[in-house]
């Protein structure tokens, strides 16, 4: 099942929506923007986020990038791995780190994931009114300099954080391995920003998505 997009009415609605769950896919402008200013690295290198600690002890960044639209920087966002494990798989422990450069409304968070997660992969109509119920209740506005941060833990769900403050979590598998993929699949929206996130020099383990 895939969910429509509603194209907004204005380029600042536009871009709205764009950044919306820290994507940029649904609703964005249809010009082609070049990878490079898809994902550009960072100006400065972040620290692990403190939550992390109590899923292991030390994170290394496995790679980070910065998503901008015709210029406008819209975050960086950095991927951290245990420093125990040796390669990224999207079936281990991992974090997502974004720091925000814009305001965007909780609304447009989940509509855009919603969106982004249908079209990576298929998604049942009772898994689609599920997430869509967990990620209405989960998300907030987020403003310019927030830090939200989903931790994925393998057969456990996924946690989310925002600004150090735990804002919920989830068992559910399936929302869990779909969330993270609208960055981290194969098919993203953002190839240049996924590149940047798991290194363009390592060989990166990413299995199918099991029904």
């Amino acid at each position: 099942m895939h969910i429509r997009s509603r194209l907004p009415s204005s380029p600042t609605a536009s871009i709205a929506l764009a950044l919306a769950c820290l994507v940029g896919a649904a609703g964005a402008s249809a010009q082609t923007v070049p990878a490079a200013a898809q994902a550009a690295a960072p100006s400065t290198q972040a620290e692990a986020p403190g939550e992390l600690n109590a899923y292991a002890l030390t994170w290394v960044a496995k790679g980070s990038g910065v998503l901008r639209f015709f210029g406008f920087k819209a975050y960086d966002a950095t991927l951290w791995i245990p420093a125990t494990q040796t390669n990224f798989a999207l079936n281990r422990t991992f974090a997502l780190d974004i720091r925000y450069n814009t305001a965007v409304k909780a609304g447009d968070i989940v509509n855009t994931s919603m969106i982004e997660m249908t079209r990576i992969a298929s998604a049942t109509p009772d898994q689609v009114k599920s997430w869509t119920a967990f990620m209405t209740g989960l998300f907030v506005d987020v403003k310019s300099g927030d830090r939200l941060v989903g931790v994925r833990l393998p057969e456990k769900g996924a946690r989310f954080f925002l600004n150090g403050k735990l804002l919920g979590e989830t068992a559910d598998e399936g929302f869990s391995d779909a969330f993270f993929r609208i960055w981290l699949d194969p098919k993203t929206s953002r190839p240049g920003l996924r590149d940047a996130l798991l290194g363009t020099s390592a060989t990166i383990n990413v299995p199918p998505r099991t029904p």
